[in-house]
């Protein structure tokens, strides 16, 4: 029979394990580097010592958030779990919150398409309580298979790849990378288009600094000046997510980004990765940017859902089903 318990993380190392491979923004060096205190709620299995079933979260404004400052958080759980087990892990934690004095509980889901039938018995666990979904974002992901990734592509999108390769550009995993050109030109090209990194430039040095084979590099090169980069992070064994694209402005017309996708591509082919995560197309508001979604759909990107999940303080109360 399992437990429900919560921890609080002064100190990390007594929170059990997750007992399958886990989302690397779920793992607990990566949660306590959000933030120095937060909370996490477990179904502990008795006969393993681990955790078949988990939480963050963290406070901010009164509210319990999670997560604090990644790309998602939300609740984790081994598809054997039972529906039994589960309700009273999810009955756990909104007494959690409640008992922490937080006035609601926000929670950033992963996209549908990293766990589609957990989220799926999530989604009506969680309606079932008197969850609110506050609002659904289109993920884009390429399907991992043996074809080429030129296979996918739109003939427009073909057309411009053909392009930057005459144009003798290279894409490549840069496996020890120059930290600090790294993250230079990531900032200017991103304040170039008005936007913030979405890490803050000392957490993305560490990551890169101590998390190499979490934390890859890939780039195109025209002989020694960089045309386009990007961080991508090793979110499982089995998903690859490109989380900080940019490129260099001077090579916009070859469309270095097309063959950076390639590269990544080729990359997840060699070491079985099933899916490449694509991100979310927004701007600096979180509104749709139409051009980006349409970019992605030329690459061949397929979408899922992402959503986010709320439930006020009045409604933090035991539920039986």
């Amino acid at each position: 029979m399992h437990e429900f318990v919560t921890y609080q993380w002064s100190i990390v190392a007594t929170i059990p394990p997750f007992s399958k491979p886990g989302f690397l923004v779920n793992q607990p060096v990566q949660l306590a580097a959000q933030a120095s205190n937060g909370w996490v709620v477990g179904a502990l299995n008795p006969a393993t010592g681990l955790l078949d079933a988990q939480c963050a979260f963290f406070e901010s404004n009164q509210l319990a958030i999670s997560p604090l400052n990644q790309s998602f958080g939300s609740i984790e759980f081994v598809d054997t779990l039972t529906d039994a087990v589960l309700s009273g892990f999810l009955n756990a934690l909104v007494q959690a919150v409640a008992e922490a004095g937080l006035v609601g509980l926000r929670l950033v889901h992963y996209p549908r398409i990293y766990a589609p039938s957990q989220t799926d018995r999530l989604l009506d666990k969680l309606l079932s309580r008197g969850f609110a979904i506050m609002g659904e974002q289109q993920n884009f992901y390429l399907e991992i298979s043996e074809k080429s990734f030129i296979d996918g592509l739109h003939d427009s999108t073909k057309r411009r790849l053909r392009k930057s390769q005459r144009a003798g550009l290279v894409a490549q995993y840069w496996p020890n990378p120059d930290i600090d050109h790294v993250i230079s030109f990531l900032e200017n090209s991103r304040t170039a288009q008005g936007y913030a990194l979405t890490m803050p430039p000392d957490a993305l040095r560490h990551w890169l600094g101590t998390a190499p084979n979490d934390y890859l590099v890939f780039v195109v090169f025209d002989q020694n000046v960089i045309a386009a980069l990007t961080v991508a992070v090793q979110m499982r064994a089995d998903i690859l997510y490109n989380f900080l694209p940019a490129d260099n402005a001077d090579y916009r017309l070859f469309s270095p980004t097309i063959l950076l996708t390639e590269c990544l591509y080729t990359y997840c082919q060699t070491r079985q990765i099933r899916l490449l995560d694509l991100g979310v197309s927004v701007d600096e508001n979180r509104q749709p940017k139409p051009d980006l979604m349409r970019f992605k759909r030329n690459l061949g990107a397929k979408e899922s859902g992402k959503m986010v999940f709320m439930k006020d303080a009045t409604q933090l109360l035991p539920f039986s089903g």
